[in-house]
């Protein structure tokens, strides 16, 4: 239940034509660094259906790290991103239309400090995940996912002692959960309008590239209410690109 509604939470928080949207549009130059743009909108009537969801699962010891764009500050990330070559170049969060946007952007020098930022941005990279560009032979390099050895996250030694889940059955209050499953169900409906889009622009001639739109040197994915339930597109971007000229230095298989 924990993962299914926050499954939920996250993928209605990334849309909009109506609701909401994520729009991210990644540029990188000759010599590996760049700049990327990220923009969301959150409706008033889903951010309020997060905020009574988080608000249950406080209070129900689960702690959900429910993605709210109101406790997002510049602060916040200038202070997690120091150190790792990131720069939030601007940073705005208002009404517009009646929508919460905000709207970031960020320089960087490299692809790892790039996916660390953007780990942290979207709710952890305890994975150590994200792009890097490899040696792709024949003068071309590859974009693709790479993982890297982030600094660990802090631990909360209270919570290293396994503790009952709250989420089993035999523990789940049902005037809670009948709660929960109204507010997964506002947040459904958000669906509809889901539209999210990723750009990434690579500096050099794309030889192939798994998205599903190619515009000169930019490869483009998305989805919208349209393809949500049939998109056999992978979100996990691979673009091969001529490195003639570049001043990029490949990372190691």
């Amino acid at each position: 239940m924990k993962k299914l509604l926050l499954l939920i939470a996250i993928a209605a928080t990334l849309s909009l034509t109506g609701c909401m949207t994520f729009n991210s549009q990644t540029d990188i130059k000759g010599d590996g660094s760049g700049t990327a743009e990220i923009t969301m909108s959150v409706s008033p009537d889903v951010k309020a259906a997060l905020l009574e969801m988080k608000e249950l699962d406080d209070k129900n010891g689960q702690d959900m790290d429910l993605p709210i764009l109101g406790d997002l500050t510049k602060a916040d990330l200038e202070k997690s991103f120091k150190g790792q070559g990131v720069k939030v170049k601007k940073f705005e969060k208002g009404l517009v239309d009646g929508r919460e946007t905000m709207n970031i952007v960020l320089a960087f020098a490299d692809l790892k400090g790039f996916s660390l930022a953007m780990g942290q941005l979207m709710g952890g990279s305890e994975n150590g995940g994200g792009m890097g560009i490899f040696d792709a032979g024949n003068g071309n390099l590859v974009l693709k996912e790479a993982h890297y050895d982030f600094p660990a996250p802090a631990v909360d030694k209270e919570a290293e002692a396994p503790a009952e889940d709250p989420t089993s059955p035999a523990n789940m209050d049902p005037e809670k959960m009948q709660k929960q499953m109204a507010l997964a169900g506002k947040l459904m409906a958000a669906m509809s309008e889901l539209d999210v889009t990723l750009q990434i622009t690579v500096p050099g001639d794309i030889v192939s590239s798994n998205a599903p739109k190619v515009d000169g040197h930019t490869s483009i994915w998305s989805v919208n209410a349209s393809n949500m339930m049939t998109m056999e597109q992978d979100f996990n971007p691979e673009i091969v690109f001529s490195g003639k000229g570049l001043k990029i230095k490949p990372l190691s298989e």
